[in-house]
């Protein structure tokens, strides 16, 4: 059987298949050029933005279960499958912002992240209002 011994011998030039796209992307850089980097200023604008709505979104939340909730003794509780049923409507972010009411001390619950359908019993209590 004939073979080419040299094809055999030949080491195998190693590609980085990677190469083209990174290429590729650096030419879009150039001509359109790279983002402006943020300043620390606008960085911490951004983030008293951010805080002020989480804020503006646990006091909603604890309004509507003060609204919503029964209250006993002083307290307010009212179940996960109410508040959702009635959140729902309002965000889609119920359980982000219940986790973070919670440890804030706003309100309390049991368990670590509620679901819904698993989780309509559990008992909200409001403790403060923020």
């Amino acid at each position: 059987m004939d073979y080419d011994k040299n094809f055999i011998t030949q080491q195998k030039e190693k590609k980085n298949h990677l190469a083209s796209r990174v290429n590729k992307f650096q030419e879009i850089v150039n001509q359109i050029g790279a983002p402006p980097s943020a300043d620390k200023a606008d960085l911490a604008h951004r983030g008293q933005e951010v805080r002020e709505q989480v804020l503006e979104e646990m006091k909603q939340l604890c309004h509507i279960i003060q609204t919503n909730g029964q209250e006993q003794d002083g307290i307010v509780t009212i179940k996960f499958g109410d508040l959702f049923e009635i959140y729902t409507n309002i965000s889609d972010k119920l359980v982000g912002v219940l986790r973070k009411a919670r440890k804030q001390g706003y309100l309390a619950f049991k368990g670590e992240m509620l679901l819904q359908n698993r989780d309509e019993d559990v008992v909200i209590q409001l403790n403060r209002l923020p």
